[in-house]
C-alpha cells in the first residue's frame, strides 16, 4: 500500500530519529512480538520507536483492538507521546485505513475475494522490524546469516532494557501491590501466571483445536505451586472453563479486576509464565519473563526465548503405525520443527505450499497431537521451579542432542538463498525473515525429565 511504502522510505532515512510502526492491532501475540522487534530494530538503527494505531471502531473494522495498553508502553527506546499527539496520530491512521478496510470487506462479502491484510490493515514499519537490512531493495534475496548477526548483536548482547506499563516505576510497583492485595495476596507473595488456550476467545472451535488444551490437566501442577508457597493467577477471558475453587488460586478472567492494564502488570511481575503456544505468551516474552510451555505443537519458532525457557511437547500419535513416536525420532527427522496453520489445517487452500517440505515437516493427516497428562505437566513444573531456584541452565546430554537436531533443521531449512516453504515475492520474503527471527530467538530447551521418559520409547506406548 502507498502509505506503507511512504513510511518505509521515511524509516530508511538514517537522519530521521524515529522508526514508525503500526503493530497488529487485533491479536495480542503479534502485537507484542512486533513491538519487541520494533524496539530491537529501532535500537539497531539508532532511532526510537514511534507507535501508531487507529481508534477502536469494531463495527467498521470488524475487529477490536486486542489490548489498548500495549500501545502505551514506555521505554527508553519508545517515543513518549502526549495525549494531543496521540489523538492526532490515531485520527490520521483511522482516516487512512477506514476506507481501505471498508473496500476490503465489500470485496470479501460481495465478490468472494480476500484482500491481503498487508493492504487492508495498518502494516506501517513491518518491513523494517523483521528485516535486518535498511533499505530493502526489490532484488534482494533472503539470507539467514543476516538474522544471526542481527540477533547476536542487538538481542543477545545489548538487550532492550525495561519496558514500563505505567509512566513511572514507583507508580507501577504501587499498582501491582494494590492489585495483589485486591486478589487476596500479600505484597511479598510470589505467583505464576497460567494460560491454557481454549477456542472461545477466537471462536475457532473445530478449526484450531490442535492448539487448545484441557485446563483440568493442570490442577495437579497448580496444587504443586501452591504447596510450595506460591499463588496461581489463571489468565485469559470469560469464555473459558472455570477452575474449581482452590486455595491460593485466582480465576482472574472472572474477577472484577480483569482489565488490559492488569493483564500486563500481572504478567510483568510474575515469578514465571506457565502456558501453551498462544498469543498471550508473547506478552511474557515482551517483558523477558521466565517461561515454561506445555502442550507445544512445534519446536522451531517455539516462543521459548532465552536460556531459561523450558517446555514439553504434545505427543505425536502415528495412525499408520498405531503408536506414539519417540521424541528421538521426532527431533531427528525434524517433524514438528515447522507446524504452522498450513501444515495442520488439511482443508486449507494453502496446504499445498507445505508439500515441498520433505525433511522438516510431517503430513498432519497421518498424525494426531495428544495433550500432556497431569503428571507430565506437574513434573515439568517441579523441574522448572527447581531450575529457576538453582540458577543453573546448562543443557543436559539429551537437551544438547535436541539443540544439535534443531541446529541441523535450521541449516537445512533456513540457511541458503531462500526459504522454500514460501513464495519469492516481497511479502513472503518478509515472512521468511519473520519465521527466521522467531526461530533464532527461541533458544530455550525441552524439559529433561520429559525427554528422559520419552526419548527412545514414548511412554504412552506402555499404557
Amino acid at each position: 500500500m502507498f502509505i506503507d511504502s511512504l513510511f518505509s522510505k521515511i524509516n530508511s532515512l538514517k537522519s530521521h530519529p524515529y522508526l514508525y510502526l503500526t503493530p497488529t492491532v487485533y491479536t495480542v501475540g503479534n502485537c507484542s512480538t512486533e513491538i519487541l522487534c520494533g524496539i530491537i530494530s529501532a535500537k539497531s538503527r539508532g532511532k526510537k520507536l514511534f507507535i501508531l494505531y487507529p481508534y477502536n471502531i469494531p463495527f467498521i473494522f470488524k475487529w477490536n483492538i486486542t489490548n489498548s495498553r500495549l500501545f502505551l508502553l514506555e521505554s527508553e527506546y519508545i517515543v513518549k507521546q502526549n495525549k494531543y499527539i496521540r489523538s492526532i496520530v490515531k485520527l490520521f491512521v483511522t482516516i487512512v485505513y477506514v476506507p481501505i478496510r471498508i473496500y476490503a470487506l465489500i470485496v470479501r462479502d460481495y465478490f468472494g475475494k480476500n484482500i491481503d491484510e498487508s493492504i487492508s490493515i495498518p502494516r506501517i514499519g513491518e518491513q523494517e522490524i523483521f528485516t535486518p537490512i535498511t533499505p530493502i531493495y526489490e532484488g534482494e534475496i533472503y539470507n539467514y546469516s543476516l538474522i544471526e548477526k542481527y540477533v547476536s548483536e542487538w538481542w543477545e548482547k545489548e538487550g532492550i532494557g525495561d519496558i514500563s506499563v505505567i509512566h513511572s516505576y514507583q507508580a507501577e510497583l504501587e499498582s501491582i501491590d494494590n492489585l495483589k492485595r485486591s486478589l487476596g495476596m500479600l505484597e511479598s507473595d510470589w505467583y505464576v501466571c497460567l494460560h491454557v488456550r481454549e477456542s472461545g476467545f477466537r471462536s475457532d472451535k473445530g478449526r484450531r483445536d490442535y492448539r487448545n488444551s484441557n485446563i483440568n490437566n493442570y490442577i495437579k501442577a497448580i496444587s504443586e505451586i501452591t504447596l510450595r508457597g506460591g499463588w496461581v493467577i489463571r489468565m485469559g477471558d470469560n469464555t473459558m472453563l472455570r477452575l474449581p475453587k482452590m486455595e491460593r488460586v485466582v480465576d482472574y478472567p472472572f474477577t472484577r479486576y480483569k482489565s488490559d492494564l492488569n493483564d500486563l502488570l500481572l504478567i510483568k511481575y510474575c515469578f514465571f509464565y506457565l502456558g501453551t503456544q498462544s498469543g498471550i505468551l508473547d506478552v511474557a516474552n515482551l517483558f523477558l519473563k521466565n517461561v515454561l510451555l506445555t502442550n507445544m505443537v512445534h519446536w522451531g519458532a517455539a516462543g521459548l526465548h532465552g536460556t531459561s525457557g523450558r517446555g514439553i511437547l504434545k505427543h505425536w500419535y502415528c495412525k499408520d503405525r498405531k503408536k506414539y513416536i519417540s521424541f528421538e525420532e521426532l527431533f531427528s527427522t525434524g517433524e514438528g520443527f515447522v507446524c504452522y496453520e498450513h501444515s495442520i489445517w488439511g482443508s486449507d487452500t494453502d496446504a499445498k505450499i507445505w508439500d515441498n517440505i520433505h525433511k522438516i515437516s510431517a503430513s498432519m493427516e497421518n498424525y494426531i497431537l495428544v495433550d500432556n497428562n497431569e503428571d507430565e505437566i506437574n513434573d515439568a513444573v517441579i523441574e522448572y521451579i527447581d531450575l529457576l531456584r538453582s540458577g543453573t541452565y546448562a543443557p543436559t546430554h539429551l537437551q544438547d542432542l535436541v539443540v544439535k537436531y534443531r541446529n541441523r533443521c535450521i541449516h537445512e531449512l533456513l540457511c541458503g538463498d531462500g526459504i522454500y516453504m514460501f513464495d519469492t515475492d516481497r511479502r513472503n520474503r518478509l515472512n521468511n525473515y519473520y519465521f527466521s527471527l522467531r526461530t533464532r530467538v527461541s533458544t530455550g530447551l525441552i524439559c529433561n525429565n520429559f525427554l528422559s521418559k520419552n526419548w527412545t520409547h514414548n511412554s504412552r506406548n506402555s499404557s
